[in-house]
């Protein structure tokens, strides 16, 4: 009955994880460079965005007219989350409890386009993401401990 509505309205795909920090400070320094000081991207590689909504202070929403979220806004727990124009939402934050650096990144497929297309387009695109916009290797994230 599921693949009957995958069918319907095409997969869904999910690529979860975390980095960990070796720096707590590191989480503020990533999500200042994708602020750029208020001038958020408009792209990551080849993939264009069609929003962003920043739960950090002072919160920040490309959806709305006035720019502010309608989710509240935090300090201590930012969070970002970036709507891509091909469907992709990249969603990053820090763990409240552990030295990670969580990511979520889903993409849902079109109509009629297998599971294993969308899987591979969601492979490629997280690889850019999460190089663009977190990078790992320039920021101490480490996939192991």
């Amino acid at each position: 009955h599921l693949q009957s509505i995958y069918d319907m309205y095409g997969e869904f795909v999910s690529n979860n994880g975390y980095f960990f920090l070796s720096d707590k400070d590191v989480v503020n320094k990533i999500f200042d460079e994708i602020r750029n000081g208020g001038n958020y991207p408009v792209s990551v590689g080849e993939y264009e965005i069609e929003s962003i909504r920043d739960l950090g202070e002072p919160g920040y929403d490309s959806t709305k007219a006035d720019l502010k979220p309608t989710l509240p806004v935090s300090k201590s727990s930012p969070m970002i989350t970036i709507t891509f124009k091909n469907g992709c939402v990249a969603q990053f934050r820090a763990s409240g409890t552990e030295p990670k650096f969580k990511y979520y990144i889903e993409l849902k497929g079109q109509p009629g386009v297998q599971r294993v297309e969308v899987e591979k387009e969601l492979t490629i695109m997280s690889k850019i993401i999460l190089e663009e916009l977190l990078k790992p290797g320039e920021n101490g994230l480490s996939a192991e401990r």
